[in-house]
């Protein structure tokens, strides 16, 4: 006992929660590398083991009566959800954003890209040299030609390519500074090797929207224009929330559009027409007695399962942290959102804090500390 109490006066106590945010932050991203979910068991171990880590956190970080106030608040919108609509996402990400007090996020971006990097590495090699399944499966193409495409040990193709799409996305935020016609080069390769093999044309479209969005910061100094950044998400959430409302098949551009999303725009519609709108959040249930397939959009899925009200305050919080970021001149963390901002039309993984790592920024309206400060004018 003796030897405990030493231990804890003599030690760094704010260090001790920073070093455990960083091991729950670790474990959380390496289960989403590996593509591991609540359904494995190896998944809830290293689940319970990061709680843990995180309620070392918690406890052994100082917090004023203001940040109390919106923890409280934060916390309790995401036990509400969790509860109401059963996905543990909101509360997770919540739960990250409250824990974030004292930590950088360009070390949380470190642990990401060695992570994600690594695991990548393993399971696209290990599937190609016969020590993992390398999941071969027929996919038709736009043409309806059958294509080989493979999930290199984590499902689906769209999985490994999204595996790989992220683990770019963030080499390409680590070495932003770096960045070169020969890093373009580089990782289109890689990117369009792993369409080849994976077929996932809303990855690769989507990394190319990326290095447009860089290509656009590079050259372009006026902070003015560089404003635009800052119009991503509203965007992508007044195109979702359009086309959902006002889907017709029979309007020539609609019709086209909801063809290039795959069909996408006419599920949102359909459950629109039989769900509607709520202000409030709704049970999984309710959407389960007229399945008409995923909601595969980020913006409207929030709004169809956690409500309007809900929706709008997690816009109003995305939005606000872009106008910060362009205030201090962060450009590169919103040319990342901005690349998110469109996978967030057609896909729902981006509202997972431990896929999507620049959700986390929304950190900073409650610990502007997280961002380093040498960009702020």
């Amino acid at each position: 006992m003796n030897t405990v109490r030493t231990f804890f006066k003599n030690a760094d106590v704010k260090k001790i929660g920073v070093v455990s945010f960083y091991a729950y932050f670790a474990i959380n991203i390496l289960m989403k590398a590996f593509s591991y979910d609540h359904g494995d068991n190896i998944y809830k171990w290293f689940f319970y083991t990061a709680i843990l880590f995180w309620g070392i956190k918690m406890v052994f970080t100082t917090y004023t009566m203001w940040e109390v106030f919106w923890i409280t608040v934060m916390m309790g919108i995401g036990v509400m959800l969790s509860v109401i609509t059963r996905q543990n996402m909101w509360l997770l990400s919540i739960m990250t954003v409250v824990a974030m007090k004292n930590c950088r996020f360009s070390v949380i971006a470190q642990i990401a890209v060695w992570i994600r990097c690594v695991a990548a590495v393993i399971l696209s090699g290990g599937s190609l040299i016969g020590i993992f399944d390398i999941g071969e499966k027929t996919k038709l193409d736009s043409g309806y030609v059958e294509q080989h495409v493979y999930g290199f040990a984590m499902g689906e193709p769209n999985t490994a390519f999204l595996t790989v799409f992220l683990a770019l996305l963030l080499v390409l935020y680590y070495n932003y500074e770096k960045l070169n016609v020969l890093w373009c080069g580089v990782t289109s390769l890689i990117a369009l090797v792993f369409y080849k093999m994976t077929f996932c044309r809303t990855g690769v479209l989507v990394f190319f929207f990326c290095w447009v969005l860089i290509l656009f910061d590079k050259v372009v100094k006026s902070k003015k224009i560089k404003s635009v950044l800052v119009c991503s998400v509203p965007v992508g959430a007044a195109f979702s929330l359009f086309t959902t409302l006002l889907y017709n098949g029979n309007h020539a551009l609609l019709y086209k559009i909801n063809h290039l999303v795959s069909g996408r725009v006419y599920i949102m519609n359909t459950y629109y027409k039989d769900q509607g709108l709520s202000l409030f959040p709704r049970t999984q249930e309710i959407f389960y007695t007229s399945y008409h397939g995923l909601i595969d959009n980020s913006y409207m899925h929030v709004t169809f399962y956690a409500g309007i009200l809900v929706a709008v305050l997690f816009f109003v919080i995305i939005l606000k942290t872009m106008l910060r970021l362009y205030r201090m001149e962060c450009y590169k963390e919103l040319v990342m959102i901005g690349t998110l901002a469109l996978y967030g039309v057609l896909e729902q993984f981006v509202l997972n804090g431990f896929m999507n790592i620049f959700l986390l920024l929304c950190g900073i309206l409650l610990y502007p500390g997280i961002v380093e400060e040498k960009h702020e004018k």
